[in-house]
């Protein structure tokens, strides 16, 4: 069992963004739950994944939602699913802060490559790729 508040949720930064993370894959061996925070104008950077799907709430904020060849504008509170090996990204076309969880599902657990290390040096990675990519590394917390 595992019932935390927003509060107790670990932050780290990548791609300009700010994270929370609220349910780590290391605890459930077949999800994860994160709470992304884009600043008014800002977008996340374009990404597939090969082995989940992914289930967005967005909480406060506008978005303009790309997945695939499917772009869609929404205002809080939507949802949105990502099949695996689909492109997507968000853009906050709103004035205040964008924020939704993101929800990692793995239908078939959690590949070992990606549970090693945990959830930390996952997001390490990710942050390493974005950052290769040509994204920043961090900015500061709002």
């Amino acid at each position: 069992m595992y019932i935390k508040t927003f509060d107790d949720g670990e932050k780290f930064l990548c791609a300009g963004n700010e994270y929370l993370m609220l349910l780590p894959r290391d605890l459930t061996d077949c999800c994860e739950a994160v709470l992304e925070k884009v600043a008014a104008g800002q977008r996340t950077p374009p990404n597939a994944h090969a082995t989940f799907n992914q289930a967005y709430v967005v909480l406060e904020g506008e978005a303009e939602i790309t997945i695939g060849e499917e772009k869609r504008r929404v205002s809080a509170p939507a949802v949105a699913f990502i099949p695996k090996n689909t492109n997507h990204w968000v853009q906050n076309v709103g004035g205040v802060e964008l924020r939704y969880i993101y929800i990692t599902i793995w239908s078939e657990g959690i590949p070992a490559r990606e549970k090693e290390g945990g959830w930390r040096k996952a997001y390490v990675d990710m942050v390493k790729d974005y950052t290769d990519r040509g994204y920043p590394p961090e900015r500061t917390p709002r």
